[in-house]
């Protein structure tokens, strides 16, 4: 299992949503994380499907969707979420 993350430079709530990711994820280090640029990796968004609206957390085992989790997200939410799939 893995998470992929679909960010952007100009997106601000990327920017918004990093410190938090950090801080929740830090208690999943066995989790490989890949994080991704929405404008300089074409094919992976195409492949899954990324719109509009970012961020994206996805998780992903062998190569087939999980779950995932679009735009902002409290801490409270985001350890829910974590908490309901990693563990």
């Amino acid at each position: 299992m893995r998470m992929i993350r679909f960010t952007a430079l100009w997106c601000p709530s990327c920017l918004f949503m990093r410190p938090r990711w950090d801080k929740v994820f830090a208690a999943y280090p066995d989790v490989p994380i890949l994080t991704y640029d929405f404008d300089e990796c074409p094919e992976e968004v195409a492949h899954w499907k990324i719109g509009p609206i970012l961020p994206v957390l996805i998780l992903e085992e062998d190569g087939k969707e999980i779950t995932r989790l679009t735009g902002e997200k409290s801490i409270k939410e985001l350890t829910r979420w974590a908490e309901g799939w990693l563990r």
